[in-house]
């Protein structure tokens, strides 16, 4: 409504505008016109032409000069603004019928906005700490790995520890390979001398030490960093408890 009242403005003066300037091109054509008929009379009665012919022809564009000052000019003005009436009327129902036609076509970006879901902070915490332990209970189920975590080791020797270690080891890396493929951040042997680009993103690379200025930086690689490339978690159902990391289990004898 607002692009169409715009418009509907300007348009209005602009066509105001020049329906004014053909009006007044119109009456200086008349005007002038008369003028120059009365100069030929002029000069025709100067040569020797009909006295009363010329008086006549006075009298007569005397007339018509008269009238045109009492009706044409008001007359034409009321049709030039006539028709400039009904032609911004006709501009502003064809812009308003577009405008119309292309919402049905095409939903604004503020329908779109107000029948696409609010973000709710809340919500996306709950995913968050939901995948999270969707996560954790992959590993657990694979590897035991809770249980692990969970155990007091004080009351193991350490060779036992060991031997534990590398069965839990061994199966959550196979549920890690199974589920995400996971690639080095810097792909860079550790030890090396690497450069920080001046684009680099922060989230991806930790800078340590002696820290100033601005980059590039040049440093000692201390680890390559984890990025997952590719994730294919099993399906969480909905009708899941997902603070269950792993069930309970009885044996029924």
């Amino acid at each position: 409504m607002e692009l169409i009242a715009a418009f509907s403005r300007r348009a209005f003066l602009i066509t105001a505008l020049l329906m004014a300037f053909l009006l007044l091109l119109v009456n200086l054509s008349f005007y002038y016109g008369i003028n120059a008929i009365f100069s030929n009379i002029s000069i025709s009665s100067k040569i020797g032409s009909n006295v009363s012919e010329v008086v006549g022809l006075i009298k007569n564009i005397a007339f018509i000069q008269s009238q045109l000052r009492t009706y044409f000019v008001p007359i034409s003005a009321f049709v030039f603004a006539l028709a400039g009436f009904f032609l911004w009327l006709s501009l502003r129902n064809t812009l308003g019928s577009l405008l119309k036609k292309n919402a049905s076509a095409h939903p604004t970006a503020k329908a779109t906005a107000a029948s696409a879901p609010a973000f709710d902070p809340k919500v996306k915490l709950m995913e968050d700490q939901r995948l999270f332990l969707h996560l954790l209970s992959v590993l657990q189920r694979e590897g035991r790995l809770v249980d692990f975590f969970s155990e007091n080791l004080n009351l193991y020797e350490d060779a036992q520890i060991g031997a534990a270690v590398r069965s839990i080891h061994d199966q959550c890396k196979k549920a890690l390979h199974k589920y995400l493929s996971l690639c080095a951040v810097m792909d860079h042997n550790e030890g090396t001398e690497v450069t920080i680009p001046r684009d680099f993103n922060p989230a991806a690379i930790k800078l340590t030490g002696n820290v100033t200025g601005e980059p590039p930086f040049t440093g000692m690689l201390r680890h390559r960093g984890w990025q997952v490339s590719k994730i294919e978690l099993p399906t969480f159902t909905s009708g899941e408890d997902c603070k269950i990391i792993a069930p309970a289990e009885v044996e029924i004898s």
